[in-house]
């Protein structure tokens, strides 16, 4: 008899092997995409590396629960936990200076935004303009050098909900 049909959790073993394939595939994929997206850009390889941390976690947290349900994890106890995280994440979606917020306006920032480093740009922040070169984009700030207030850090959130304007492009 083959080895491989009369090992008692064969199924189980090949869907994690079909998952983490899958996985290293996505990874890669995601990777790629990112690499191209900063090559159109002017972000600075440190901003690919956290965006690639940042959505490598996500993907290894699809994976741990993908490998949870194959090994017959008790469903509700997915439930609970996906219930727990989802909640979780919705206040912090929601909530006005929210730390996952901000990560989130990162992402927008780095795939889909027409600002990039080195722009001349013009945000409101609430109260007032500040004007200034745009310096560095982080996970939770954009960091803008300014003429008379030096450098400044203006949460990522802040400026993709208020008005801002280019002034001039790098």
């Amino acid at each position: 008899m083959d080895l491989i049909t009369s090992l008692p959790y064969r199924t189980q073993m090949i869907e994690t092997v079909i998952a983490l394939g899958l996985y290293l595939l996505i990874r890669s994929i995601v990777r790629s995409v990112v690499r191209a997206t900063l090559l159109r850009s002017v972000f600075k390889s440190k901003e690919e590396r956290e965006v690639n941390r940042l959505l490598g976690g996500l993907l290894y947290l699809v994976l741990a629960i993908t490998l949870a349900a194959i090994w017959g994890v008790d469903q509700s106890e997915i439930l609970i936990f996906a219930t727990s995280v989802i909640t979780v994440l919705g206040v912090a979606f929601f909530a006005e200076m929210s730390i996952l917020s901000n990560v989130t306006a990162c992402m927008v920032l780095f795939f889909q935004h027409p600002v990039k480093l080195g722009d001349r740009i013009r945000v409101f922040d609430g109260e007032q303009w500040v004007e200034g070169e745009l310096m560095d984009i982080t996970y939770f700030f954009v960091f803008i050098r300014t003429d008379e207030q030096g450098t400044i850090s203006v949460p990522n959130a802040t400026l993709l909900k208020n008005a801002f304007h280019i002034v001039r492009t790098a």
